[in-house]
């Protein structure tokens, strides 16, 4: 060293979340999302019911619950918004 502070010292100086990448905010921003709600799946003869937190979406099919948690884990956000429950996230 000579004299400059490397990147990981400004990083310690500064607070590591300022040091954070883009996609690296956004990946702590879902997981945050994510523990707030428990994630339940119950099977009926025909389809599923997900509930995230108080809501529950019915799905005709088991796959299309598994699908659509799947999407909601990648982007909670997205998936709240699009079935009308954005305003709990």
């Amino acid at each position: 060293m000579n004299g400059e502070p490397t990147e990981m010292l400004q990083c310690l100086e500064e607070g590591v979340k300022s040091c954070e990448s883009k996609e690296q905010r956004e990946q702590r921003r879902r997981i945050e999302i994510l523990k707030r709600w428990e994630i339940g799946i119950h099977a009926l003869d025909r389809g599923c019911v997900v509930k995230v937190g108080c809501k529950s979406i019915a799905f005709t099919s088991i796959e299309a619950g598994y699908k659509e948690i799947g999407r909601y884990l990648e982007n909670p956000q997205l998936v709240a918004t699009q079935h009308g429950f954005e305003d709990h996230i």
